[in-house]
């Protein structure tokens, strides 16, 4: 087989996955119980080719929850965390997560135990741990933040604010504005940071 086929079908390979991701995306959000077959049509390909890149309809959700674990770090990147005051900075963080709140959580009625796998879970929430702590560290540093509630616990309050967020929102009880200010409410009095929009 020549070079340029094999790049060919390795290009036909990646166009194909990431056809069946986004389609799987889609179509989960509005059919939560959408078979595999039902991905495979909505993404154009066999029924075949969408087990033959994932298997199961499982693996198929990991990659889901992994693509949108990617793109809620672009969207956090593009808050650009680092410059302005820790105070002006967290408000993107959180207006930033804020915009996530309705797509992850229409992909997330897919999983009614929660959708977690354990360490994959852990792993997609290590990017957004990350840019927490330097943003804590500055805020502490700067007096913006005047909790003294340790580091790694403002941490995991934030991202459980923000699964109760998705999860008021699954349920109904809150749309996703009205979810998203309560958790920027939530996050900023849990730092003792002022919101400037206030």
């Amino acid at each position: 087989m020549s070079e340029i086929r094999r790049r060919r079908q390795r290009a036909e390979v990646g166009r194909n996955r990431a056809a069946l991701v986004s389609a799987a995306i889609r179509t989960l959000s509005e059919r939560p119980d959408a078979t595999m077959a039902d991905i495979a049509s909505a993404a154009g390909v066999a029924r075949q080719t969408a087990y033959a890149h994932f298997g199961t309809r499982d693996v198929l959700l990991a990659a889901v929850r992994d693509e949108l674990s990617r793109r809620a770090v672009a969207v956090l990147d593009a808050a650009d965390t680092e410059s302005g005051t820790a105070t002006e900075a967290l408000g993107r963080f959180l207006d930033a997560t804020g915009t996530l709140l309705a797509e992850q959580t229409a992909s997330g009625r897919a999983y009614p135990d929660g959708g977690g796998d354990g360490d994959g879970d852990a792993a997609r929430h290590l990017p957004v741990e990350q840019r927490l702590e330097a943003l804590i560290c500055r805020g502490r540093d700067s007096g913006e933040f005047t909790t003294d509630l340790e580091t790694g616990w403002l941490i995991a309050a934030t991202i459980a604010l923000g699964h109760a967020a998705d999860h008021q929102i699954r349920i109904g009880r809150l749309d996703a504005q009205a979810a998203a200010d309560q958790f920027r409410t939530s996050v900023l009095r849990l730092y003792g940071a002022h919101d400037a929009r206030a």
